[in-house]
């Protein structure tokens, strides 16, 4: 077996046990990216300087990481000529225990100015293409760590999620991603200029290609040792593909395959969706919170201007770019309001799930559609005034794209996102799987399971030469 097509957990044992070392999977990386990425575009910076030593539990895994979160020394462009020269002095901490535990940082990933789309382009570094197929996008903003993953150009990748920047790309491409609970890690060395974290919502986590390798780099991330876990319960799947979202008929019908087969496995699967937890709620009080909070980024004249321009914008989306701009009027009573409504629905969703629930639902109202262009760009600040179809019916790019994610986004829970199947055009569709908040672990096993009753193929790329 070529050594790109091993996952991360095969990988270490085999730099553990002596059979390959550090330096030789490295370079074999270096050329398959070499050969590769041309036509993908997923990697936009080689380490040169990475070490190659075999130290630690990771055992000199070379890693992959998304080009907005910092690593010494490293450039760290956030997609954008204006950073391009940034190179930042300290590295992010949950990289750092990456790297104190053995990893190397191989290479950087691509996304979208600032991590501001849904799609992985860039003028820097171009368009990363899907390797399922190459006319379609990625999905954003961490499209060029899943595609990196998917096409076997990374063992592992860290990404970050805001809006569903870890989520959709890795349902896009096939692959498996962790948004960890709110607060499980610290959200440093993720912002430009070295500006203060936002206070909710962006999170790191990792992509990989399989939920052991979730695992591998969740219990290295975390900020201490992993505490031993009790025997392992399958928990009761709930799910639901609805919520007055209009949801493209091939998800719908991929997660009714999917939940017969786990339901034929022994399973106990029911739909179901909490009470008292409305999506259009969930989504304008995520939009005034990360409004206001992104908002307080910018100079007031800047915030103000940015409502005007986006008024068009913000009428195609009311859902998604209305409820942002909302937030950016910057009204502390509104903003609290919100708050108090992110504890009120966390808390309709800790009770819906109990004491061992997991809620499985879309990562998107729309499967993979192929690159679109935006109507305008402004610094990074895009928009699609060119709807995205579903089941015929226009829907906006941006309600489309975040209608299953900023809700929980807004709650805090964690998440694994992970291929259920492919659509009629032979490309992935993911789900998210939402556990109790400090369920990682848990979570990953149950992902294990009940991908494990599913046959989802690799992604093609993965087995070329």
């Amino acid at each position: 077996m070529p050594l790109h097509q091993y996952t991360a957990t095969q990988m270490v044992k085999t730099l553990q046990s002596g059979e390959f070392t550090a330096a030789e999977i490295t370079q074999h990386q270096r050329d398959r990216i070499q050969s590769l990425n041309p036509e993908i575009k997923a990697i936009v910076a080689m380490n040169d300087g990475a070490g190659t030593g075999a130290g630690g539990a990771l055992a000199g895994l070379p890693i992959t990481v998304k080009d907005q979160i910092h690593c010494h020394g490293m450039a760290c462009t956030f997609g954008s000529e204006r950073h391009k020269d940034f190179r930042p002095t300290q590295t992010a901490p949950v990289v750092e225990r990456l790297l104190q535990a053995g990893a190397h940082v191989i290479a950087k990933t691509n996304l979208p100015p600032f991590a501001m789309d849904f799609q992985c382009s860039n003028a820097l570094f171009g368009t990363t293409n899907n390797p399922w197929n190459l006319d379609y996008t990625t999905g954003g903003s961490s499209g060029g760590g899943a595609a990196a993953v998917a096409a076997g150009l990374s063992f592992l990748d860290i990404g970050t999620d805001l809006s569903g920047s870890l989520r959709i790309p890795a349902s896009f491409c096939g692959v498996f991603s962790l948004l960890p609970s709110e607060e499980a890690l610290p959200n440093e060395g993720m912002m430009a200029d070295g500006a203060s974290p936002l206070k909710h919502f962006a999170r790191m986590g990792p992509i990989a290609r399989n939920p052991d390798d979730l695992a591998l780099a969740w219990r290295h991330m975390q900020p201490s040792p992993e505490a031993v876990q009790s025997a392992f319960a399958m928990p009761q799947i709930y799910w639901s593909t609805d919520g007055g979202i209009n949801t493209c008929d091939s998800i719908v019908r991929c997660f009714g395959m999917a939940t017969a087969a786990w339901k034929t496995a022994g399973f106990q699967v029911a739909t179901a969706h909490p009470v008292n937890f409305g999506f259009r709620q969930a989504r304008r009080a995520f939009g005034e919170i990360m409004g206001y909070e992104t908002g307080a980024l910018m100079p007031a004249l800047v915030r103000l201007l940015a409502r005007i321009t986006s008024r068009a914008s913000a009428r195609r989306s009311p859902e998604f770019l209305a409820n942002v701009m909302r937030g950016y009027r910057h009204n502390r009573k509104n903003y609290d309001a919100a708050l108090s409504e992110k504890a009120t629905l966390s808390d309709a969703l800790d009770s819906f799930l109990g004491d061992n629930g997991v809620w499985v639902l879309p990562v998107t109202a729309t499967s993979v559609f192929k690159h679109m262009v935006p109507t305008s760009d402004r610094n990074g600040v895009r928009d699609y005034a060119e709807p995205l179809f579903i089941n015929g019916q226009a829907e906006n790019y941006f309600d489309a794209l975040t209608a299953f994610v900023t809700p929980i986004s807004l709650t805090g829970h964690p998440v694994v996102t992970m291929p259920l199947g492919l659509d009629n055009n032979g490309l992935p569709i993911g789900a998210q799987l939402i556990g109790r908040k400090g369920s990682e672990v848990h979570l990953i096993q149950t992902a294990k399971r009940l991908h494990g009753v599913l046959n989802v193929p690799d992604c093609p790329m993965l087995k070329r030469d």
